[in-house]
């Protein structure tokens, strides 16, 4: 639980509203598992965190990527990851942040950040986007791939 704790503070000093959760990967059924199953071998867990957007952002603002409001939550989510994933490091586990890909007009894609939230209990997957009870999908998503020994956790919001 210490390192939940730690995980918290590095994340509250950059945004105020987020979601965090911690997955076991190894219950996942999805392609993206099956098909990297040696690297998720190594990688059994993902931290998942998520920024929430603010409310007055519009639909259409949402899913354009080259807004500033997400670019600025991309930025924080970088900085996060990158921070958490060299104190995992530092603790001598793996630890790899995911980059952010190209979304896919896909209504079959599923990210591995929206799939880690999912397994993390942070939301639900619906179409190609992953639903919140609290904000919907109004959340950019940010996750770290590690063997640290964490425990799956109560989503946190």
């Amino acid at each position: 639980m210490q390192f939940e704790d730690t995980i918290r503070k590095i994340i509250e000093e950059k945004c105020d509203d987020y979601f965090l959760g911690i997955a076991d990967l190894s219950l996942a059924k999805n392609d993206i598992i099956e098909q990297g199953e040696p690297f998720f071998t190594e990688y059994p867990r993902a931290i998942s965190i998520g920024i929430t957007i603010p409310y007055a952002v519009t639909d259409e603002m949402l899913m354009s990527e080259s807004t500033a409001i997400y670019n600025e939550t991309n930025c924080q989510l970088k900085a996060i990851t990158a921070h958490l994933s060299s104190l995992l490091q530092d603790e001598g586990y793996k630890a790899l942040s995911v980059p952010k890909s190209k979304q896919m007009n896909n209504e079959t894609f599923i990210s591995l950040h929206k799939l880690a939230a999912n397994l993390a209990d942070l939301g639900q997957i619906e179409k190609n986007l992953l639903v919140t009870p609290e904000v919907g999908p109004g959340v950019n998503w940010g996750t770290i791939l590690t063997d640290a020994p964490l425990e799956a956790m109560s989503p946190q919001i």
